[in-house]
């Protein structure tokens, strides 16, 4: 696999992965927040943003896609870092940390479940995709309804610029990339459980989930956050499932909130410490 991303900053190492159907961009509001005291790497999915679509007899898993993610970043020469993820990039989370133990300080999911699909919605996921994959598009009917599903209510209402972005994103994905997109979709809905990885992760993992999150529901988050020992929970007020680019401000409020400093704090105080340098 042949991955783009982007790097900016300096300091610590934040990875960022992405939500099915978006790409590495989704990140800019934080990235620009949090580049000034980190290195932050933002990685497009195979079939998403710049990377490389998959072979057609490329079949995969999400563990498969983790420990290509894992290989990709040690080739970036990353030695350790703290891993974000939303959606799929939180499903990632669980695989990611087995194949990086000794690299991932710390994890943060959102939006996300790493529990198997409930069979209702699979069914209704492997239906649309079953029809893209047909058709070699997504149309217009449908795209509809997955934008309404990625947003809080007022937005979909609305028809804000977020949500006609994301519409006009889906309708206008190239043919040469429908395959990957369609069988990322399959294994993201058709994911194992991996809930009880959970259990056995050692280090500090912060859940937020936004409060309108129509895929994903709070109650997940809570669940997940329960079989964690070190475990925080945020629900990210007036944000559905793109809670940070819906409501960007609480959740860049998220990380610099006193309670969440210790996860960025080393990278901080070091970047105070060289400040004091050198203005001496």
């Amino acid at each position: 696999m042949k991955f783009s991303y982007s790097c900016e900053g300096k300091g610590e190492t934040l990875v960022f992965i992405h939500s099915y159907l978006w790409d590495k961009n989704m990140w800019e509001p934080q990235i620009k927040f949090l580049k000034e005291y980190y290195q932050c790497i933002s990685i497009d999915l195979p079939g998403h943003g710049q990377s490389s679509v998959l072979d057609d007899r490329e079949n995969i898993s999400l563990r498969d896609l983790a420990k290509e993610l894992t290989k990709f970043i040690d080739e970036l020469g990353v030695e350790k870092y703290i891993y974000i993820g939303l959606s799929v990039g939180g499903m990632l989370a669980p695989y990611m940390y087995e194949y990086h133990k000794e690299k991932i300080k710390k994890i943060v999911i959102m939006d996300s479940y790493v529990g198997i699909e409930p069979e209702e919605k699979k069914k209704m996921y492997f239906s649309m995709l079953d029809t893209i994959d047909l058709i070699k598009k997504v149309p217009e009917n449908m795209a509809e309804k997955i934008a309404e599903m990625f947003f809080s209510p007022i937005v979909s209402e609305k028809r804000t610029k977020l949500y006609k972005t994301l519409y006009a994103n889906l309708v206008n994905i190239s043919a040469e990339k429908i395959d990957t997109i369609v069988k990322i979709g399959r294994i993201i809905f058709g994911r194992e459980n991996a809930i009880e990885i959970l259990k056995n992760i050692d280090i500090q993992v912060v859940f937020i989930t936004g409060e309108y999150d129509i895929p994903r529901p709070f109650e997940e988050a809570r669940e997940m956050a329960n079989y964690v020992k070190d475990s925080k929970l945020f629900l990210v007020e007036n944000a559905g499932h793109i809670s940070n680019l819906e409501n960007y401000d609480r959740v860049n409020e998220i990380f610099k909130e006193r309670q969440y400093d210790y996860i960025w704090q080393e990278s901080y105080i070091e970047y105070m410490k060289n400040q004091v340098i050198n203005k001496i």
